[in-house]
């Protein structure tokens, strides 16, 4: 049963192996609006214009997007690696 962990100064909580895969696994639909996302993300960077006035603003925009898209790729990394655990564990 999960645990919430009264340590942290951010909530967390405590899990089991157990509870920890079966929480990371992603609907398929979640997966297809986290792709979805991941997508339109993508387009924005490409869409981003460089300016030799300003390359700091070129590149803060392409760090931030950078980043959303590391952040949703672990996303769907996280649920398939669990499930493969799942599966793994269920034979």
């Amino acid at each position: 049963m999960s645990v919430p962990n009264l340590s942290s100064s951010f909530i967390s909580y405590t899990l089991n192996e157990d509870e920890l895969a079966i929480g990371s696994v992603l609907t398929t639909l979640q997966k297809q609006c986290i792709q979805n996302q991941i997508s339109a993300l993508a387009e924005q960077k490409l869409s981003l214009k460089y300016s030799p006035e300003n390359p700091m603003v070129f590149l803060q925009q392409e760090a931030e997007l950078q980043g959303q898209l590391n952040a949703l790729k672990y996303l769907i990394t996280l649920s398939e690696n669990a499930e493969a655990s799942l599966l793994q564990s269920a034979s």
